[in-house]
């Protein structure tokens, strides 16, 4: 292969072995955005047992955010898996992962809470946690008992 061929070929490479991480199979819709931040839902992520509702989220920033576990590195999209649960509208984040671009291809952090031990919040009403938590809920109706 002649150089100018591998020059070609790199990004589509680099763009193939990224695939699942940057989520070309996502279905992502946008539920809120409040100026400086939109979040989307990843509908095909969604899962629903019981009172929980499971699902794979993305929150773009306008301006770079600071990382809590990294002074002075700065973040401008966060995909997290947030449990919800339906019956009281609380929730909880169980991993992230933080990039310093707006299109998640370059991590600056990540973080995974053993589920068992996941502080669940209540989602203030009107707010966009709110909003995220009664879309993912809404989404996946409860399963029908027999």
């Amino acid at each position: 292969m002649n150089a100018r061929l591998a020059l070609a070929a790199a990004p589509l490479a680099a763009l193939l072995v990224a695939a699942p991480s940057i989520g070309l199979a996502a279905n992502l819709v946008k539920v809120g955005d409040t100026g400086s931040v939109s979040v989307y839902v990843d509908k095909n992520s969604i899962r629903r047992t019981g009172t929980q509702a499971r699902a794979a989220l993305e929150w773009r920033y306008a301006k770079g955010i600071e990382s809590p576990d990294k002074p002075g590195q700065m973040y401008r999209m966060e995909r997290q898996v947030q449990i919800s649960n339906c019956d009281n509208k609380s929730w909880a984040v169980s991993e992230g992962t933080q990039y310093s671009d707006e299109r998640g291809v370059d991590p600056v952090g990540s973080y995974k809470h053993d589920e068992s031990m996941l502080p669940y919040t209540v989602a203030p009403a009107r707010t966009i946690r709110d909003t995220v938590v009664t879309f993912v809920c809404q989404a996946t109706p409860p399963a029908k008992k027999s």
